[in-house]
């Protein structure tokens, strides 16, 4: 016999496991530190690309003003300016990283416990269901 409130139930959960959970679970496989600190490495390596388009831009644009600058200063001087401005562009960026990352965390956490709650309904149902039918022998 079909159990209604089980099939209901189950409907939600693949209802759930096409939408808002094809988000949610691959995210909720990590641990919160290594889902930030993986996200903090992509981050980085994608900060580190857009500031060297920016810088590059930057040099391609102001060159005729780079090159005096650079005829008046040390080379050296000119190095330490730009790592200097990188780094600062990088600790902004892996900031907001880490705020994001485990803000997605944290809602994924959240969406998942309801999730599991209705898993745990269908599991206590479907014992329920086994334990009334008769053994066939």
């Amino acid at each position: 016999m079909l159990n209604e409130e089980r099939i209901r139930l189950m409907t939600k959960m693949a209802s759930y496991e096409e939408g808002e959970g094809k988000e949610y679970m691959p995210i909720k496989q990590y641990y919160r530190k290594d889902y930030v600190g993986l996200g903090m490495i992509k981050t980085f390596i994608t900060s580190s690309i857009a500031f060297g388009i920016l810088f590059l831009c930057w040099v391609l644009y102001d060159l005729e003003n780079i090159t005096e600058m650079l005829a008046d200063k040390d080379w050296m001087e000119f190095a330490a300016f730009v790592l200097a401005i990188y780094a600062i562009f990088a600790v902004v960026y892996q900031a907001v990283a880490v705020g994001v990352y485990n803000w997605r965390y944290t809602k994924a956490t959240a969406s998942m416990k309801g999730y599991h709650s209705i898993m745990k309904k269908v599991e206590k149902l479907q014992e329920r269901e086994e334990k009334s039918l008769p053994l066939e022998d």
